[in-house]
């Protein structure tokens, strides 16, 4: 499912070295890439490959860590424990007063709880939401929270000197645990099909096979689902395919919650080169309808707004909106 790290002694630290950003460890190598990295570059996010160098100064490769390999064949895969060993950063022991991070859909219920008990200020269920910060105290309210994400909390000088957060290191810090309860339902898979998985793995992948699989093929839905989230892209696809029971269906509707603090879709500079007005087309926010509410674009009221059907028979058809201007 991916090059195994491991094949090298751990007590053999590479000189190149390349490790993928995942939801679980990017809090821990985003500050090293910042350290580290020209900062021409403003952007490495989860998904790219965090690299000991790149050629352009980067300090990463914008692809998984096997087309990273693919192109930069002398720098080895790590763990994120030999990263820890070789940049030596903040030890996961060493727990900082003052902290942020970022609310997913995965750890808002329960970074949420711990901000109601401690939060004084803006409680109400609506206000902090998915693609905020959390904070260990607010630099000047008592609400415990930023109104955006940590990309913009990084850069706010109230903030330098706060630390980014794991939710591990969160539930050290706040004695709490998860508040999720997954479904786990049992299900068996065949032993040609478990034997598949196990001969492409990983040493951390065969481990978490050997807790949570059954030599006969036995397993819950659960351990599929993190069999899944540990895979490389095309192995991710794989095992998608091959339990499509284990994935709730997506919903049909696209979520614009995680970037609800954007204004204009269209930049400023844009705008004007268009000769329109800024933010003209926005993130509807209007949490009184939850038909529109994250889901949809709000059109400026500035304009006279027409959907229309347009195209030829040879080139299709497709549709388009048309801004008109408003008689004075």
């Amino acid at each position: 499912m991916g090059a195994d790290p491991n094949t090298n002694n751990m007590n053999t630290l590479p000189t190149d070295w390349c490790i993928e950003a995942t939801e679980e460890n990017f809090a821990e190598l985003y500050p090293w890439w910042r350290a580290n990295a020209d900062k021409s570059f403003k952007r490495f996010t989860i998904g790219f490959t965090l690299m000991s160098s790149h050629p352009d100064g980067s300090c990463y490769f914008s692809n998984c860590i096997e087309k990273c390999v693919e192109n930069y064949p002398n720098h080895q895969p790590i763990t994120l424990e030999q990263f820890r060993q070789i940049t030596n950063p903040n030890p996961m022991n060493t727990l900082p007063t003052k902290w942020y991070i970022q609310a997913t859909e995965e750890n808002h219920e329960e970074l949420n709880s711990w901000r109601r008990k401690n939060a004084t200020q803006y409680l109400a269920s609506h206000y902090f939401n998915v693609g905020h910060t959390l904070l260990s105290e607010h630099h000047s309210d008592k609400s415990c929270y930023y109104s955006d994400d940590a990309d913009e909390v990084r850069g706010l000088d109230e903030y330098k000197d706060y630390q980014e957060i794991t939710i591990e290191q969160f539930r050290q810090i706040t004695n709490s645990t998860s508040t999720q309860n997954p479904m786990k339902k049992s299900i068996q898979i065949s032993r040609e099909l478990l034997n598949e998985y196990y001969e492409a793995s990983t040493s951390e992948q065969k481990a978490f096979l050997a807790e949570h699989f059954k030599l006969d093929g036995t397993t819950t839905d659960e351990a599929i689902r993190g069999l899944h989230d540990l895979a490389c892209g095309p192995w991710k696809k794989k095992i998608k395919k091959n339990h499509p029971d284990c994935f709730p269906e997506d919903s049909k509707h696209f979520d614009f919650s995680k970037r609800e603090t954007v204004r204009g879709i269209v930049s400023d500079e844009v705008a004007d080169s268009l000769g329109m007005k800024h933010n003209f087309i926005q993130i509807r926010n209007n949490d009184e309808n939850p038909e529109t509410h994250y889901r949809s674009f709000y059109l400026t009221s500035e304009y006279d707004w027409k959907l229309v059907q347009d195209g030829t028979e040879t080139r299709g058809t497709a549709w388009a909106l048309i801004p008109t201007k408003k008689k004075s």
